[in-house]
């Protein structure tokens, strides 16, 4: 399988409603779908580099569409490091609308023809990739840099190391050495917990890189080796767990 590509070629990103109204970011891949993925946004809501990655997922043969977390709240994006504003958005969301929003993607991407569905988020959206992949029925899951760890984000929400103890999924958890939001000593818990998981989840840790290294190439913080290398995993994981008997894999 190709790494995920840095730009499309062929795929768009278009804008459509789910189910229960849901403002979803969606792109199809040109051709035969092999499964689908769900991309769940940072804490600033369904930013540029959001929909920019939906398109490139596609152009890897996925099904994609990002959910709009903030849309109960005029689907406001925030400006990267403005987080006192982005809290405020952040704080508003529930564990009822949350599961709504992710199971309403889920559903517009299993309509168009998707047997599988994985999910990925980056930030606030890992720390839901990975509750996802402990209490919703979701094929498997990727986390980048997903927070609070040791302690819950919202009332209902699994803290991390609670939602390693209980996955149903495999996952693949990906992690910034340099991250004060992810301690070692908590990455070191969720690993011993992972030993003895039933699902063929992993936590990978970049020793030198900061939070938020991975999804915006234009930010000084954005590491571009392990990007790469993070996005490699990425894919292999993906073509492991979403492979479908009657749908090849290039």
């Amino acid at each position: 399988m190709q790494p995920i590509p840095n730009r499309s070629d062929h795929s768009r990103a278009i804008n459509t409603a789910g189910a229960n109204g849901v403002p979803l970011t969606v792109s199809v891949p040109a051709g035969v779908a092999r499964a689908g993925i769900i991309v769940l946004h940072e804490v600033w809501g369904l930013s540029a580099p959001v929909a920019d990655l939906v398109v490139r997922l596609a152009d890897c043969g996925y099904i994609t569409a990002a959910p709009h977390l903030y849309h109960r709240i005029k689907d406001p994006v925030v400006t990267d490091g403005k987080f006192a504003q982005a809290r405020r958005y952040h704080n508003t969301l529930t564990t009822a609308g949350l599961t709504c929003d992710i199971e309403s993607a889920q559903a517009w991407i299993r309509a168009q023809g998707a047997q599988k569905v994985a999910i990925i988020g980056f930030s606030m959206g890992g720390t839901l990739a990975l509750w996802a992949a402990a209490t919703l029925h979701i094929d498997a899951a990727v986390t980048f840099y997903g927070a609070n760890l040791a302690s819950p984000r919202w009332p209902g929400i699994l803290s991390g190391i609670d939602a390693a103890r209980v996955l149903k999924a495999p996952w693949l958890g990906i992690y910034a050495g340099k991250d004060a939001s992810t301690p070692a000593r908590d990455i070191q818990r969720m690993r011993e917990i992972l030993t003895h998981s039933i699902t063929q989840s992993v936590v990978v840790v970049y020793p030198k890189v900061r939070h938020g290294f991975a999804l915006d190439p234009d930010l000084p913080r954005h590491a571009a080796d392990e990007t790469a290398d993070a996005f490699q995993r990425t894919a292999l994981f993906l073509k492991t767990y979403l492979r479908q008997a009657n749908q090849p894999f290039p």
